[in-house]
């Protein structure tokens, strides 16, 4: 079993073909009818790289009322594919793991993640909890997934019990009461994230950075907004780019008054993609790792995987 901010989330075996599943089953916060909602909407993603728990059942009574009958503790819980990826978190916590991410790996890393939150940007959608440790990547790092869609901001859906107001690591200095629930709620933090990905390639800033720290920045670089491993960051992304284009980003981003100041994903996409002109080994990301349909979804017997 693995406990996530959202919920808790076992590995469940399908009796018929042997695939593996998560079944997660959301905290009080998270489980309402709310969730139904949030799978119709991620309907649209679901063949889109970067969303394949886009692709999940929400047991409701009128889908599954015999199952919920017998355990009425899984109303709302979600049946999604099962992902073994390692997350960007446990990447920078891991020494071994780090030392052989490299620039031309940050590049493509950061370009499959850009294209996977301008998906949401340009629909008016957001995660609302952009971190690393709710992005998963393959190990070639072409291709990213994102986890934790429940808290999803999207025009047509009302605001959860607990609004998100991010991960540490990734909060903005000046956030509201609506916290990162809004259309602009992943700039900040998905700019950090494209940020870390983009300069942990470099020793120099590994080196700056507690070895047990799973983010790069803290809420007290946030506060004073300035200081020497901050420039080191400036630095790393002046050398990618010498045309100033991500540093640009970065630094209007670090000074935003608040998220809808900060710049918007798509900027930092067509930086990226500028960037992966002139670097021919950094490809377009991938398709999809899976054309998995709804339709796929087990509706057989599962068993506890353990």
């Amino acid at each position: 079993m693995i406990e996530g901010q959202e919920g808790f989330i076992w590995p469940m075996r399908n009796l018929g073909d042997q695939t593996i599943w998560a079944l997660k089953v959301l905290k009080p916060a998270y489980c309402s009818e709310r969730q139904v909602g949030v799978a119709a909407a991620l309907l649209a993603y679901r063949n889109v790289p970067g969303f394949i728990l886009s692709q999940r059942i929400c047991l409701t009574r009128s889908f599954a009322a015999e199952l919920l009958a017998q355990f009425p503790a899984l109303e709302y819980a979600l049946l999604m594919p099962w992902l073994p990826w390692k997350t960007w978190a446990g990447l920078m916590r891991s020494p071994e793991i780090s030392v052989g991410y490299t620039r031309k790996h940050a590049l493509r890393l950061a370009l499959a993640t850009a294209h996977s939150l301008v998906e949401l940007e340009r629909r008016g959608y957001a995660h609302t909890d952009i971190a690393g440790s709710n992005v998963m990547y393959m190990q070639d790092f072409a291709q990213i997934e994102l986890l934790d869609l429940e808290g999803l901001y999207a025009p047509e859906l009302h605001a959860p019990e607990k609004v998100s107001y991010g991960s540490p690591g990734y909060q903005h200095r000046r956030l509201g009461r609506a916290g990162q629930w809004s259309p602009y709620g992943d700039r900040f933090a998905g700019a950090i994230l494209l940020t870390e990905m983009l300069t942990w390639w470099h020793p120099l800033i590994r080196g700056q950075t507690s070895p047990d720290a799973s983010t790069l920045f803290t809420s007290e670089d946030f506060a004073r907004l300035e200081g020497p491993r901050i420039q080191t960051v400036r630095d790393i992304l002046w050398s990618l780019d010498s045309q100033g284009g991500l540093l640009k980003l970065f630094d209007q981003t670090w000074h935003a008054a608040s998220l809808k100041a900060c710049p918007d994903l798509q900027a930092w996409l067509l930086s990226l993609r500028q960037l992966a002109m002139y670097s021919p080994q950094t490809p377009s990301p991938a398709t999809p790792v899976t054309n998995t349909s709804i339709s796929m979804l087990p509706t057989t017997s599962l068993s506890l995987d353990v």
